[in-house]
């Protein structure tokens, strides 16, 4: 089995579905990221999002939505960490479970 890493970081994605959307990175396994994407819209391909008390876009002042399924991809796929963002706390907890 490949080493898991946490992290806990967002960058942006220039993987062509979702090109440029911020994620939420939070393990590496091997050389992939597994990462939940985060939108601005309420539906992602027919798949309701999960609404974010408050975008972890510190400049953004718009509703944010975490999209519910994990995602993997290559760490290439990713630009640099996009400094200052976080998550709410009671948005951490929505966070957590998603991980699971």
């Amino acid at each position: 089995a490949k080493k898991r890493q946490t992290k806990s970081e967002f960058r942006r994605t220039n993987l062509k579905d979702g090109k440029n959307h911020p994620t939420y990175i939070y393990a590496k396994i091997g050389d992939k990221y597994e990462y939940l994407g985060i939108t601005h819209a309420k539906i992602t391909k027919g798949v309701k999002n999960i609404r974010l008390e408050k975008n972890p876009n510190p400049k953004d002042k718009r509703t944010a939505y975490v999209r519910p399924n994990v995602q993997q991809a290559h760490k290439s796929s990713f630009g640099a960490r996009l400094k200052g963002w976080f998550f709410s706390d009671s948005d951490k907890e929505k966070i957590e479970r998603l991980k699971k």
